[in-house]
């Protein structure tokens, strides 16, 4: 399953500063990011992002942004008739779904302020995660709402890539991308800004979010927070045993999430130490049904079923008994052969 959710491409959709030469090798691009001092600061921009399925359109969402030189922002989301508006100001961030009687905020105390990331910062970003799984090139220079960008291609080195193939249209004086496209199996996400402008006006009422009076505010960190608890309570919270490691490190901690929403599911989140450093992540929840949800198949065998692995982050996941699993290896000395290898050992929680 690779969903590309329009949040996570918003955060990773940026990489830029590109060379003035076509022919640039990624090494080159990647060293004129990291010494330009240029900074975009301020803009707004309204896109749309669009989900294919082949050739079918899947779903469709508008996008408006808005940020000033403070690093205040505003993002507004809108598809289907569902509308949902994140602000942060600086002091907070205030996310609320229009309709709905609960918005959520998150605190972000008054020691320094906290912002989103600049262009700059995303674009480091960006790089490290896929510099050693793709091959950049620069494809050509193209107009883009009437600014000059520069296409640049991200080919992914191996099936296993949890983003594929990348194309990135990057606005060459502000490294802003104004268009993107990621390609993953039969799944393509497209986001482009249908409007952009790098030097707004913004009153004073923009960075505040207008609530119903009937709407309760409830605290994110409190709200969402996953309970802990032992194995046997994690049974309970599931509704039936699970698969757990047998043999290997020792359990850290065991968390209980309850997930609203479209996911609407109880998740376990095991952690395991060895020699007291964390080792690896065992996460559990019922196998989800519906278009685009299940996995691919990427060469792995797991107990015997079809598992997908992700390259970036080190991780696999399979579906077995109407549950799925997944474990993210985080210790380094950790190859994922060995983890496999404890895969193929674990038994139910109820028959340890």
């Amino acid at each position: 399953m690779k969903k590309h959710i329009w949040l996570w491409m918003i955060i990773l959709l940026v990489i830029a500063g590109c060379s003035q030469k076509m022919a640039a090798s990624s090494e080159e691009i990647i060293g004129n990011i990291l010494e330009s001092n240029e900074e975009t600061k301020g803009f707004y921009g309204k896109g749309e992002l669009k989900t294919y399925e082949g050739d079918e359109l899947i779903e469709q969402m508008t996008i408006e942004e808005f940020a000033d030189e403070q690093g205040r922002r505003k993002v507004t989301a809108k598809r289907e008739g569902e509308e949902s508006t994140t602000v942060n100001d600086g002091e907070k961030i205030l996310t609320y779904e229009k309709g709905s009687d609960v918005a959520y905020m998150m605190d972000l105390g008054n020691e320094e302020f906290v912002s989103g990331m600049s262009q700059k910062e995303q674009i480091i970003a960006m790089i490290e995660m896929i510099n050693d799984s793709h091959t950049l090139e620069i494809a050509g220079e193209e107009k883009i709402l009437d600014y000059d960008t520069y296409h640049l291609k991200g080919k992914a080195k191996s099936e296993d890539s949890i983003f594929g193939d990348i194309e990135l249209w990057v606005e060459q004086k502000t490294w802003t991308v104004l268009k993107s496209v990621f390609h993953s199996g039969e799944t393509k996400s497209e986001f482009a800004y249908t409007e952009i402008n790098f030097s707004p006006k913004f009153e004073e009422n923009t960075f505040a979010l207008d609530l119903p009076e009937t709407v309760e505010i409830k605290k994110m960190d409190e709200e969402f927070a996953p309970a802990e608890g032992s194995i046997e309570e994690a049974e309970e919270a599931l509704g039936r045993p699970f698969l757990i490691f047998d043999g290997v490190g020792e359990i850290e901690n065991v968390e209980m999430s309850e997930l609203g929403g479209e996911l609407n599911r109880t998740e376990i989140a095991v952690m395991y130490q060895i020699d007291g450093v964390r080792a690896f992540s065992l996460s559990v929840f019922p196998t989800p049904e519906g278009k685009g949800m299940e996995l691919e198949k990427s060469g792995y065998k797991v107990r015997g079923k079809d598992a997908e692995y992700w390259e970036e982050i080190n991780a696999i996941a399979w579906d077995e008994d109407g549950l799925r699993y997944s474990v993210l290896i985080e210790h380094p000395d950790l190859s994922l052969d060995e983890v496999l290898g404890y895969i193929e050992k674990m038994k139910l929680s109820s028959e340890q």
